[in-house]
């Protein structure tokens, strides 16, 4: 092996032609923030992040033509309110949970405008 690097912060890339609602979807559920937007010829995209500035995960969202396959994949965000994020839910929004898990957290399970199943949960790693 090379030299190891130590990173300091995770960035999930997301391509989808439907680039305003799966923005709007993390911005509007989250509270995300745009932290980057570009609109060039044959390069769309935004940079979302957290609102505290701390610059530790960002979600890449890529305009491109074709969904890509997201199976397997799923993004976990944790709350230390989950029963009032979920209160604050669109009532249209499919959801699944809270469900106890063994070791003691709480999920709620969501899925994004890509299919992407998103796991909102409280409690323990």
């Amino acid at each position: 092996m090379g030299r190891r690097v130590n990173p300091h912060s995770l960035k999930t890339k997301i391509i989808t032609p439907g680039i305003e609602e799966t923005r709007d979807f993390y911005t509007g559920l989250f509270g995300l923030v745009v932290a980057e937007e570009w609109d060039e010829p044959g390069d769309r995209g935004c940079i979302l992040a957290f609102p505290d500035g701390k610059d530790e995960a960002f979600i890449e969202i890529l305009h491109g033509e074709a969904r890509s396959e997201y199976g397997g994949l799923s993004l976990q965000l944790r709350t230390a309110d989950l029963d009032g994020f979920a209160a604050g839910l669109p009532p249209e929004l499919a959801r699944r949970g809270p469900v106890e898990r063994p070791w003691g957290s709480r999920y709620l399970y969501l899925t994004d405008p890509n299919g992407i199943d998103i796991v909102v949960f409280e409690g323990g790693l």
